[in-house]
């Protein structure tokens, strides 16, 4: 469809008043809301009112949301494979080169889609404003109790410092895998064990098998440090809400998560927290990074709004749209952080840690993306097998492996 793909727009919007309706799930309200007061300041002819779905469904009711006749003007893009493969977003090009957008392919590489319909290069379809990263938070109060005077630069010290404490009887690491949450510190393990890049590929469709070595000895740690008691009682039965509130409440010396977490735990910590990305294999070896766009709009084919949503798009990449994300919400800035004023201790610890993680070649997107139903049906399932040892790291790749390979192939 030629409508996809517009080759005519304008960034000047004149005095023309727009309506606009922005589109995203109930957890981005508020830095949303914030984004869309800063703009309507900007461009008082152009009001935008938002719509929220539930977070718990936001995933699987934005393709019928962007495909809808009266589809919203600006939304985030929760299945861009189905979005663009449907003809239901318009492809950004034309915009990128009419505003001049900084769109890193490293940084993009999830919302571009080629001319085959295939993920990870062509046409950019979503814009991201923010990034979420995985890391770790670690209690520095504990580890003062500890004796350990810094966060640890490789895995072979993250487990010296969780025997330490495991030690003492301070739990060493909490960590939840009723919905999921060992995947954090699995994935770090096997980027390290092999590449980000490698893991990028699988997550794409474009190379390689998680039914491999890298996997396996990740998965194998995983399952070691459970049968030593790093990770907290009855790890299957934890689920995410309640690692963080046992975390906030000051259990556990490390808590691997993301920054989308941020605020809530600065708000219980304090000053006794920081966030640092996990660890390379050795010291000299630079960390390996989950990370995925915080927000990323698109505009819908049926938008009848096109030029003004752009317009919308455009303000998020400010510098003053930048500091209000900061402000609001505990993800990245795509820009840089050094002329953004962190709202908490915790918050400029990611800016410092964080600070070159998005150029470095060593990010990849979350594995839990990988197909629609993995997280569901291959990851949580086969985590909680491998931990209470009920399957070998071997029975645990080929298991993950098997659910992509049945949804890639539909």
């Amino acid at each position: 469809r030629s409508d996809t793909n517009p080759t005519e727009v304008s960034t000047d919007l004149g005095n023309k008043k727009y309506e606009l309706t922005l589109w995203d799930g109930a957890g981005l309200k508020a830095v949303d809301e914030a984004l869309i007061a800063g703009f309507e300041a900007k461009y008082p002819n152009i009001t935008i009112t938002g719509q929220y779905d539930p977070d718990n469904v936001s995933g699987q009711n934005g393709p019928r949301v962007i495909s809808a006749k009266d589809a919203p003007d600006i939304a985030r893009v929760t299945d861009m494979n189905s979005a663009v493969r449907g003809n239901h977003l318009v492809s950004l090009e034309a915009y990128v080169d009419a505003y001049g957008w900084d769109v890193p392919d490293s940084q993009t590489e999830l919302y571009r889609v080629d001319s085959n319909g295939k993920l990870g290069s062509g046409d950019l379809y979503a814009l991201p404003n923010s990034y979420s990263v995985t890391g770790i938070y670690f209690n520095t109060k504990l580890a003062e109790q500890l004796g350990i005077d810094a966060a640890p630069t490789s895995v072979e010290e993250f487990e010296a410092d969780m025997q330490t404490a495991k030690d003492a009887g301070i739990l060493p690491m909490m960590t939840y895998a009723k919905d999921g949450g060992t995947s954090f510190v699995f994935q770090a393990l096997m980027a390290n064990n092999s590449s980000a890049e490698d893991v990028q590929n699988w997550i794409l469709q474009k190379s390689g098998t998680f039914d491999n070595q890298a996997a396996q000895d990740a998965a194998s740690t995983l399952q070691d440090w459970n049968n030593k008691g790093y990770m907290p009682e009855g790890v299957n039965a934890v689920d995410a809400s309640t690692a963080l509130s046992r975390f906030c409440n000051g259990e556990g010396l490390f808590f691997p998560s993301g920054n989308w977490n941020l605020d809530t735990v600065a708000k219980a910590l304090g000053d006794d927290v920081q966030f640092f990305a996990f660890p390379g294999a050795t010291s000299e070896d630079e960390p390996n990074v989950a990370a995925n766009a915080g927000a990323f709009y698109g505009i819908p084919v049926n938008a009848k709004n096109r030029d003004a949503a752009a317009a919308f798009l455009d303000y998020t990449q400010s510098a003053e749209a930048q500091q209000i994300i900061v402000d609001n919400s505990g993800y990245l800035p795509k820009s840089s952080t050094s002329d953004l004023k962190a709202n908490s201790a915790l918050q400029q610890s990611m800016f410092d840690a964080y600070a070159d993680v998005l150029t470095s070649g060593h990010t990849s997107d979350f594995i839990n993306n990988a197909t629609a139903g993995m997280q569901s049906s291959g990851l949580i399932p086969n985590f909680q097998l491998l931990l209470d040892n009920s399957i070998t790291p071997q029975e645990f790749t080929k298991n993950v492996q098997a659910q992509y390979d049945k949804e890639a192939k539909q």
